[in-house]
């Protein structure tokens, strides 16, 4: 709602390699989860590649590369193959999956933990239909060999086509979210605002277009938003229909939270500590970031939150030192 709490929310999220794709299992790990921190609200993390598995990506879950599954198949080769990207139904089995999840965690949590279930951008998706890797952090995407920049050469209205197949489907699956009983969402944006990867002409035509649509889907609940990684342009996102944008403001190229009451104006900053030092052994580091970081946006209504989702192996003293660190204020 825009407005100054006692103190500022806290949450944190991480990937579960080897049971994202049991929803029981993935279901009683993210509940543990929540009840040994006592996070102010839990994102749900799903596998982040059942989106592409809905038009026939498959990966190999007993093989990961990191926090991604070495993938096996992909489907847009060529322009022609942007034809394979039809509407499908909102309870396709990857989708039915994350209803599963969310279901069982409703019956381990009950119903005052808030739930924010991540949906991605539908441009991410046909990314990861061409076989390349979600943009985002830190990691190099030079415009020269980004398979998109070639679609939207060789095919406009095939990848217009695509996109909107994506997009109806992603908003039936939404409406299926809200019925699910989900408190919000967490809307991965990914790193397609990055600066130098598309045009802004390219963004508002195949990104804004179509993330408006969904996001219209989703008016109902409170909506998280996400631009990832490095020079990600979140000022950007300041007219779109969201009640808290969540960037990396450690990250070369991204503005200061404490700076952005003049064009963030109502929407809800989040962010403040840099999750790359999760893992590392750096219980003192992250609590004296979230310190500062709660010291610099005293003024400001905020969420605190690392920057992007943390380590698989972060340790239990780190991930204390960072939920104590707004009951020490």
């Amino acid at each position: 709602k825009g407005e100054k709490p006692d103190r500022p929310p806290v949450t944190e999220y991480r990937h579960v390699p080897g049971y994202e794709n049991d929803p029981i299992k993935l279901a009683g790990i993210l509940s543990d989860f929540q009840n040994k921190y006592d996070w102010d609200f839990l994102k749900i993390n799903p596998r982040a590649l059942y989106y592409h598995e809905v038009w026939g990506n498959q990966y190999d879950y007993s093989n990961y590369n990191g926090v991604v599954p070495k993938i096996i198949k992909h489907v847009i080769d060529s322009p022609a193959d942007l034809e394979k990207i039809v509407e499908k139904n909102g309870t396709e089995k990857p989708f039915k999956d994350q209803l599963d999840t969310i279901a069982e965690m409703r019956k381990q949590l009950g119903n005052d933990i808030p739930l924010y279930m991540t949906v991605f951008t539908p441009i991410g998706i046909l990314l990861n239909l061409c076989g390349a890797r979600s943009l985002g952090r830190y990691r190099k995407s030079p415009r020269d060999e980004s398979p998109l920049i070639q679609l939207f050469e060789e095919d406009r209205e095939g990848v217009h086509r695509a996109l909107q197949a994506i997009t109806n489907t992603l908003s039936a699956y939404c409406e299926e979210l809200l019925k699910s009983g989900i408190d919000g969402v967490f809307y991965a944006g990914l790193g397609m605002a990055r600066e130098g990867y598309m045009t802004l002409e390219e963004w508002n035509e195949y990104v804004k277009a179509y993330d408006l649509q969904v996001l219209d889907t989703l008016k109902s609940v409170p909506i998280l938003f996400h631009t990832c990684g490095i020079y990600s342009n979140p000022q950007r996102f300041n007219d779109y229909p969201i009640q808290a944008l969540h960037w990396a403001e450690s990250a070369t190229g991204n503005p200061k939270i404490k700076d952005c009451r003049s064009w963030l104006k109502t929407i809800t900053p989040m962010g403040g500590v840099d999750e790359r030092l999760f893992g590392t052994g750096a219980a003192d580091k992250i609590a004296a970031m979230a310190a500062q970081s709660i010291k610099d946006d005293r003024n400001l209504p905020f969420i605190l939150a690392p920057e992007c989702s943390v380590a698989v192996n972060t340790l239990d003293e780190e991930l204390k030192a960072f939920r104590a660190s707004v009951e020490n204020i």
